[in-house]
Order: C-alpha cells, then structure tokens, then sequence
C-alpha cells in the first residue's frame, strides 16, 4: 500500500493526505478552480472582505445541500498544560449560540430536514460539515454560521460537556491506536506541539484557581477562530449567484482577528534522539514494525509530491517489491509506506510491516531487507517514467471523476482549501505534473538508518516505562545500526527491484454508444442450470468504467462454523495468491474483492473496464487453480486466528454490536467456535472443501457499466469452467430470528472493559413493506431525540445513538449506549423513560418533516456508477427482481398517518415489543432489571426462536 494506515502513527493522518495525480482538465477562468472534464457542477471561489475564503458549488438537480468549514486550529496549538481544549472547543460549538440559544435546537433542525453532522479534531486544522435537504439550505446554514459568530459557550453545557470528553477519552483507553500514538507523543521531542495529549479528560480541562476552562475556551476561540484562517465549501442547489447573496452576508459576520501561524520551529524528534527504538506492549495479539523519518514539509510542493512518488515504490506489492520478499521468507503480512504527519515545518515518512510470528522473531533481518530496498532507490535513483505512469492513473482518476456525497465532499474540499492554489483546490489532491528529480533524491537520502525512529509492537515485549494518560507499557533505547546492513552475496539483493510498467493502467477510454433500445433495469441475458448473468449498459453515468459482480452460492455454507471459517480462509488465500500480479490493477484503477457472506462466496470486481476482463480471467485462474503455497497457507491461518482473538480490543459497543447480529443470523458463529474451527484447519482439510463447495455451487452474475453485452458470453465461458452443468442443487436460504410480539431477551455478554454497553434491539412487528417503512420511521423520529437527551443533558456517554438496522429486509431499530458513569440497568431505564416520551413529543407538522426527510432518503439518487451497481447487486440478492424496493417503501411510508405511526409504535415497541437486550454489564457487573428471558449464548436464542426465511 502506497499510503500507511496502520499502526502508531494512525490518528495522525488526517492533516494531509495527497494522492499523487495529475490532470487532463478543462481551463478555469482567472481565480476560479480547474474542474474536471467529468464533473458538471458549477464553482465559484471567493474571498469575502473578513478574509474568510468561500468556494461555492452549484448543483441544480442536487437532492441534498451540504457545507463545511474548517478552520486552521487544532491539537497541536493546545496552550501548555491545557490538553484537548481544541477539542473540546469543537464539541461546545454544536451547543447553542446568541442567535439560537437552545443546545438542541441545530441537532434537531439538521435531522427533521434529512441531514447529519459532525466534526473532528486534527493536530493542525478542525473541520466542521453537516448536510440537509436541498429545500432547506439557508435555515441549516444561518444555524451553522453562528457557531463562528457567536457561540454562548453556556456554564450548565461547558460542564456537561466535559464528561462526553472524558468519555471519549475513556472509551479509547483500550484502543491501541490511541495507545500507541501516547507513546510517540512521549517519545518525540517534548517541545514539539504536536507532543501534547490530543483528547482531553476531566482533569486536563478542569477549573483551576486562576482560570476557569469556560474562560479559557473563550480566550482560544477569540485567538485562534479567526475568519483568515477558516475555509468554507458550501454546494447546493441554487445558482452561484443564489449561493453567494445567501452566503456572503452570513459569514462575513465572521470576526477577522488576523490571527497568523508560525512555523514550527522544534524538529519532531530532539537533536541526538535518533536513531530510536521503541518497543510497545499492545492489549491485542498485534505484531508491528513501524519505521518513520523525519522530513521536509512538501505540502507546499504538491504538485512534485515526492512522498507519494516514494510511497509508491516502498509500499508496492507487486514482484520485485520489499513486501515480495518478505513474504517469501514467511516474516510479514503486509506493508504500508507513504506521509504519516505533516505540520507548518516538516512531515513524517512511514512504513509499517504486519508480522508474522516469525517476523516478529527476525526484526533484524526486516530491517536489513527494508534498508536494502531504501538501499536500491537510491542507487537507481529517480524514474520519471515511473513518476509519469502515477501521473497518467492521475489525469484519469481526475478526468473521470464522479459524483460522491455532498458531505464528503465539501469536507475534503474546505480542509484542502488551505494546501492548494485557488485554482487548485479541484484538482490539487490529483496532481503531479512536476517531476524534480531533485526532490525525490533528496528524500530517498533521508530514508536511513541513522535517522530512524523503530517501533515494535507485541505483547511479548520487555518494557520499563508506562505512558501518562493511556498507561501503555514501553521501553525506548538508541538504535543499533551497526546490524543491520545486509550482506553483500545475500541472494535476496537480486530479488529487490523496481517494479515493471503497469500493463493494466486504461488506454481505450472511449465510450460505447447507447444500445437504440436500451433497457430500463438488468436484464437476464444468460439463463442456464446453473448460472445467470444480469447485464444493463449504463446509460447515466457515461464514464469508461463497469463493474463485474459474481456470487458464488453454495449448499456447503451457513451450517456450521467450519464451514464458514474454511469458506473465509479459502477467499483469503486466493487473494494472497494473486495479489503480486493484481496490486498493480489496484494501482491502475481496477479493484477486485473475494469474500465470504451468508450463502457463499462473492467476487467483484469494478474500475475502467478496459483490462477488466485482463484481470478477472486472472482471478478466476486462481480460482480454478486452488493451490497454495504451504507456508502463505499457515501464516494466512494465523493471522485470522490472531484477528478473531483480536476482537476483544475492539471497542466495547462494536463487540456488543457483533454479539447481537450473531444472535438474529443463522450462520454467524461466535469467534471462540471460528477459531476452533482454524486450529483444525489443514491443506488437505481446506482441498476438501474447496471441492464440496464447488460440487455444491452455483453463479449469479452482473454485467453493468461501459461493457458491451458480448462481455456476458465471454463472462459465462469463465463459469463454465468452475460451476458444474448438472442439475442445481437445493441451496440453503437465509435465517433471521424472528421475535414474537411480547417476547423480552436478554443476552449479557462478557467484555473486558470498565464501560458498560447496552444495545437493546426492537424488531418489527412483521417483514411486510408497511413493517419496514413504520420501523424506519420510528429510527427516524427517535434519532435527534435520543441524542440530545440521552448524551448531551444526561451525560451517559460519548457513543449514544438510535438507528434503524434492517437485517435481510427484516425492520429492526437499536438503542445503544456505551457509558462509563452508569450502569446497564440505568441505561435501560433511560431507554424506556425515552420510550415513553417519544409521541407526546410529536406534533402534525414534525411528523411531516420526518415522513418528507425518511422518504427523500430512501429515493435519493445514486451519485455514481459504483453505487448504481450495489443497489442493483442487493435488488437481485434479495430477490427484487423489478428494482422498485425504494419506490414500494417510499409509497409505504407515505401511506402512513400520525395517528397509523403512534399506533404502530405504541404496540410493536411499547404494549407488546419484540425485544432483545445485548449487554455488557461493565464494572458495575449489573443487569436490566426485568421480567426478562435470559440466555447465555447466541446459539441457543436462535434455537429457541422460530425465524425469517428468504431464498
């Protein structure tokens, strides 16, 4: 991977992420940005008289409106002493201001209008975004304004807040990535601002004697919220002109402090500091090798992007590549290369290794092989036929660019608004028309040992320190080079080299014409025992791109947990197997995922659809060769096991999440019983299987996109050679559990954390489109609600949230909380007084508002190709054959009174629930109170319970 994002140095990758393109664009006018070829938005960029920079983006037929805001302030510009103020700035900004005083007042505004919201925090900028119906534009915006006009910064919600930081804080205690970054934050130069603790907690942001924090807050704010240091994206549907009369009066409220930044003077590691090794004791089964080097800040540079250039070549996968070799000799997984850290004065290389066992036995012999590759680049020195190939996958990513979500997209574009000229902020994360040879050099000569900083991460691991505000054990000691320079006759010298041209970057990009009669929905073009193809020429999108979808079903899945572990080691291996020859593919544009699901085993492929087909006969290939090397077989295996294992570090409510899916899906197993199932696993044991799937299987197909129909003939002579032509066996449908009206579970599990979690899940009365329109309704009602009471005025943690989650067209809604200051039993009566609460709190007009927001969802047109494809792949899953799924729930939900949703809800989730708690009890060791029917596995819930069929 040619962008690290793995390992220590994980959270400190959203500053500045360039990918190394470069265009063929159509001219933007004098200070306007260029756009791509593809894209028929409209742009405007301007400086209003505060300073405050606008880009303004005008999309007629846009169904939602979106904005973002950054700012160039963050964790990095805490005052000493003073750790997660920038963040806690970033959460009292959503909690009311002089205009709208109340605290839920924007949450509840940007929900019934169909949107969502968020923020984050970086070292060096803060980003603020949300997005709404289209309709609704100025309202949510003149809201969102003023959280730079004039924020109250309340004492009773300053107060409050703190404890949803703590909790924040709390929640990541156990997370190695957060773990990991408090090390380096402790190891590198202490005067560095970056060295500062990034979260917060109740004590960095307590009230002292001299200052109190809400005083504080206000004096950051008033220095560094500053409208020269703030970008803002706004897209809509008006026209720019529209745009700017709304716009340009609400921010030019806006104070201009002429606030201006300095370099960072201190270098990120002390003088004399390097080289450094550090070994970290991880909570989970985690096996890294992570080398980083300080450099030059190149943002500024971006154009010549030598990070990326380099990136590309140390974190290549292909033959010849360090992670080639590696492999071969059994001592890692995979390897990411690329700018970990940027900051106003310098950045930070990084390249992180996934061990094996092995691996983290020979860390000597990585680190020789890794500064043999290093070794090799600068002895080859810079290519520019190696940088002009990155620069051709560029011109066509940025070419063909599509549309994505208006959120994302105003997001990255506010925050790149501070790296690019203006007539780059488009096109600046695509270019790299600048070859300098002399940059490149310069950074390959820093890639040394002598100026390493090393980190290991395993449990095995001697250490003698423990870390402040994490309590992470490590050790730290200068680094001995002097072993690590590999022999001269090594023949593993010969095996390193620079990779080849990449024979699948798109050379026809023209695109076909539209069939006369081009059909409205996939059609079934290729019909046999056991095979069908679906195809549909696109006739939207219009780009040289198609996607290729084939599901595998099989008899011999979803019956026992062997089954699904040898299905999920199989895909794995036949990934890894192909992986040298398809990671330039990736490289090029084309993407292949193998994976194992409910009823088989699913390959897709999509990108240009020029050399697709190249690509999938080399899948399939594999696929049919079903031969793998032995020790890629063992260390494959050992990694899911180490994985599985691995779970219990994951966050308590995502374990809570996985507990309950387990309990409504038959042919989910719990990780005790998968990784049982791969201690037994063997070659011969996994050959087995491979053939009783393939007896047992049939293929599904989709064809959609740039791809002529002659493709599906072709298509299908490649399913011949895998699916047998006999009779189609009877396959297993899908198994959903299914709660009786009355029924109350409860289903504690056992998670190794102080927090408790309780996820409590109401299904639906029925699975009818009606059932699934009222429980998406009722998600829809609750989910402002919930928030707002629950987080922001009870305070009972950081990860409060209420959500629909349909399960197989199965309506379900959850509750869920992770709370470390109340237990599981306080939870559930927070949950039920909510409940309780919810229609009294409902008038005509807000039901009307959340029926217009749920629907414009549901019938939101598809952005892109891509997401055409899935929507059409999970019709055909599910066995919607007319691909009117959305219109058919839409009418539903339209179909629906007030007075049809209270009294759907006031008997399927209040008189007669079908409900099913899954809790952590946390340190309390405390249950929900109740007249509960408990069970100790998720096994015996789905025995005892009568379930949903689907074919």
């Amino acid at each position: 991977m040619s962008i690290a994002r793995r390992g220590l140095l994980y959270l400190l990758l959203m500053p500045f992420v360039a990918l190394s393109l470069s265009c063929a664009t159509l001219p933007g006018a004098d200070g306007q940005p260029v756009r791509s070829p593809n894209d028929d938005y409209a742009y405007r960029l301007l400086t209003l008289p505060n300073q405050l920079q606008v880009l303004l983006i005008s999309d007629p037929d846009t169904p939602k409106a979106a904005a973002s805001l950054t700012v160039m302030v963050g964790s990095g510009d805490n005052p000493p002493g003073r750790g997660g103020l920038a963040h806690f700035l970033e959460h009292m900004l959503f909690l009311g201001t002089d205009k709208y005083p109340d605290a839920a007042e924007y949450e509840q505004y940007i929900t019934e209008h169909g949107g969502n919201r968020n923020a984050y925090t970086s070292f060096d900028h803060t980003n603020y975004f949300f997005d709404v119906d289209a309709p609704f534009l100025p309202e949510a915006l003149d809201r969102f304004a003023q959280f730079f006009v004039a924020p109250r910064f309340d004492d009773i919600y300053v107060d409050r807040e703190k404890n949803a930081v703590e909790a924040e804080y709390q929640m990541g205690l156990k997370s190695d990535g957060r773990r990991g970054l408090d090390v380096l934050q402790e190891v590198m130069n202490q005067e560095h601002p970056y060295s500062q603790f990034s979260v917060g907690s109740l004590e960095s942001l307590a009230d002292r004697e001299d200052s109190t924090i809400r005083e504080e807050l206000l004096r950051f704010y008033e220095r560094h919220y500053s409208a020269n240091q703030m970008r803002l994206a706004v897209l809509g549907a008006q026209s720019l002109d529209e745009l700017e009369a709304l716009v340009s009066p609400m921010f030019a409220e806006v104070e201009n402090r002429d606030f201006q930044h300095s370099d960072i003077a201190e270098p990120l590691f002390a003088p004399g500091s390097l080289p450094l090794a550090v070994s970290v004791r991880p909570l989970a089964t985690l096996r890294e090798l992570e080398v980083s080097f300080a450099a030059p800040d190149y943002r500024p540079r971006y154009r010549a992007n030598p990070m990326a250039y380099v990136g590309n070549l140390v974190g290549h996968e292909g033959e010849g590549s360090l992670l080639s070799q590696l492999k071969a000799e059994g001592l890692a997984e995979s390897l990411a290369a690329g700018s970990a850290l940027a900051w106003r004065g310098g950045s930070l290389f990084s390249i992180n290794i996934a061990l094996t066992e092995k691996g983290a036995q020979q860390r000597e012999r990585i680190l020789q092989l890794l500064f043999a590759y290093l070794d090799m680049l600068r002895e080859e020195g810079p290519r520019e036929w190696l940088f002009e190939e990155q620069s051709r996958v560029a011109a066509l990513s940025f070419r063909f660019r599509e549309q994505g979500k208006p959120i994302s997209y105003v997001s990255a574009l506010s925050t790149g608004m501070h790296y690019y000229a203006p007539e780059d902020v488009l096109r600046g994360p695509y270019r790299m028309d600048q070859y300098d040879e002399t940059l490149l050099r310069e950074l390959v000569d820093l890639l040394r040992p002598e100026n390493a900083m090393v980190v290991f991460s395993d449990q095995s691991v001697e250490t003698d320190t423990v870390s402040e505000h994490y309590e992470v054990p490590y050790a730290s000691a200068a680094l001995d080079i002097g072993a690590l320079a590999l022999p001269a006759d090594d023949p593993a010298r010969a095996a390193l080299r620079l990779p080849g041209p990449n024979e699948f970057i798109a050379e026809d990009v023209a695109l076909l014409p539209l069939p006369q009669e081009a059909a409205e929905i996939p059609q079934v073009v290729v019909e046999r025992e056991r095979q069908r193809i679906w195809y549909m020429h696109d006739d939207q999108f219009r780009v040289p791109r198609a996607a290729i979808f084939i599901n595998f079903r099989s008899t011999e899945v979803g019956r026992a947990p062997e089954q699904a572990a040898l299905a999920a080691l199989y895909t794995s291996l036949i990934s890894d197997s192909v992986n040298e020859y398809a990671y330039p593919a990736r490289l090029a544009g084309l993407s292949f995922r193998i994976y194992k699901h409910a009823q088989g085993i699913s390959l897709k492929v999509r990108g240009y659809n020029d050399k697709q087909l190249l690509l999938l006969e080399r899948l399939l290939q594999s696929v049919r060769n079903g031969e793998f090397d032995p020790q890629r077989f063992e260390d494959i295996r050992q990694d899911m096991i180490r994985a599985l294992r691995n779970v219990a570090a994951k966050r308590p409510s995502s374990q809570v999440m996985a507990d309950l899916r387990e309990a409504l899906w038959h042919g989910e197993w719990g990780e005790e019983a998968l990784i049982a199932a791969l201690e037994a696993a063997d070659p011969q044991s996994l050959a087995d299987y491979a053939d009783a799937f393939w007896r047992g299987a049939t293929a599904e197909a989709l064809v959609y996109g740039n791809h002529p129909q002659s493709v599906t003939d072709r298509l299908s002579g490649m399913l011949d050679e895998l699916v047998s032509a006999a009779s189609a066996p009877q396959l297993p449908g899908v198994k959903i559990l299914r709660l009786a009206a009355g029924d109350s579970l409860q289903y504690p599990v056992d998670i190794d954390h102080d927090d408790a979690v309780l996820a409590w899940y109401l299904q639906g009365a029925g699975d009818s489109v009606r059932d699934r329109a009222a429980t998406a309704l009722t998600a829809q009602i609750m989910k402002s609600g919930f928030f707002q009471q629950l987080r922001t005025e009870q305070q009972l943690g950081y990860i409060v949230s209420a959500f629909k989650w349909p399960q197989h067209l199965v309506p379900g809604i959850v509750m869920l909380i992770q709370s470390p200051v109340a237990d599981a039993s306080q939870l559930a009566v927070a949950m039920e007084e909510f409940l309780g609460r919810v229609i009294g709190e409902l008038d005509q007009e807000q039901f009307e508002r959340h029926v217009t927001a749920l629907r414009n969802d549901i019938l939101r047109p598809h952005k892109n190709l891509a997401e055409r494809a899935d929507f059409y792949w999970r019709a055909i899953a599910r066995k919607q054959w007319q691909f009117d799924g959305r219109e058919q729930l839409a009418d539903a939900l339209s179909a629906l009174t007030l007075e049809d949703w209270q009294a759907y809800f006031t008997e399927v989730f209040l008189a007669r629930s079908h409900s099913l708690q899954v809790v952590a009890p946390g340190r309390w060791d405390k249950l929900p109170a109740g007249d509960y029917e408990q069970f100790d596995a998720a096994t015996a819930i789905k025995a005892q319970h009568s379930s949903y069929h689907r074919p």
